[in-house]
């Protein structure tokens, strides 16, 4: 059975027509399913219907080519690529860009971004304005990015798509999109209880879809390259955004509105 229904075939279509540029390549790492499994080798959920997503995406528009990879088959391939987990898709280009990424199967409302990066791809280029952009092409040590997601959550693909467009303007940056309930064990490691929740590299980290400009903040945070402004326009983000958070705590606000003020989804393991 198809995942894209004809009508959203037919959508796709014309997108593609109109937005695809150059050559698109879905690079998927899948596994085969096993008859038996250990505690420390679980079974991949969505592999399956990730690799089916991706030719279909790839049927769709003759500048959207698919190559599926066995994680298992193709260890080496995977240890190059920077692939731990499963099922994982690279959008990448003719250049052989590896650093955008999803980790699970980008469905629900991350199928949105997902759309979108591979135009943005093809197009080599982003919608960051050119401050923040000067910003991020400015990083010059190694960032890794992993923005945690729910298929449900609304705020989720805008967390995304900033990640993967700061790693197309950096090819130092790697950008992750993580499905949460896919793997919890990661989820409970960063301790994510709300989405999107965006760690960078493994020590500065926020919860919201929070502004292009901001998000650039925090991450020139993580890499120790704030300037004396950022600095200081960072430290007053930090303690309004934890002055909100002590309000909501205290005064018990709706949590309904302040989810959506802040632009964050509850997540429960």
């Amino acid at each position: 059975m198809a995942i894209l229904s004809e009508r959203d075939r037919k959508r796709l279509q014309d997108y593609f027509k109109s937005r695809l540029v150059k050559p698109v390549r879905l690079i998927l790492f899948t596994q085969e399913q096993r008859l038996i499994w250990t505690p420390w080798s679980q079974p991949c959920q969505f592999c399956k219907e990730a690799e089916q997503l991706v030719k279909e995406l790839a049927e769709i528009s003759p500048l959207i080519h698919s190559e599926i990879h066995d994680f298992d088959r193709e260890s080496e391939l995977a240890e190059r690529y920077g692939v731990d987990k499963v099922p994982a898709l690279i959008i990448s280009n003719d250049d052989s860009r590896t650093n955008i990424r999803y980790f699970g199967i980008p469905a629900g409302l991350e199928f949105t971004a997902l759309i979108e990066d591979i135009a943005m791809v093809s197009q080599n280029r982003t919608n960051l304005n050119e401050s923040v952009r000067a910003k991020i092409k400015g990083i010059n040590k190694p960032v890794h990015i992993q923005v945690f997601v729910t298929p449900t959550c609304p705020y989720c693909p805008k967390a995304v798509r900033t990640a993967h467009q700061f790693a197309l303007e950096n090819p130092k940056i790697v950008a992750d999109m993580v499905e949460a309930t896919e793997f919890p064990e990661l989820a409970e490691r960063y301790g994510v209880y709300a989405v999107p929740k965006v760690v960078i590299n493994d020590w500065v980290s926020f919860e919201g879809a929070l502004p292009d400009h901001i998000f650039a903040l925090y991450v020139l945070k993580a890499v120790d390259q704030l300037g004396k402004e950022d600095a200081d326009e960072f430290e007053a983000i930090e303690r309004q955004l934890k002055g909100l958070a002590e309000e909501e705590h205290h005064h018990h606000h709706d949590h309904d509105e302040f989810e959506r003020e802040h632009h964050f989804h509850r997540y429960e393991h």
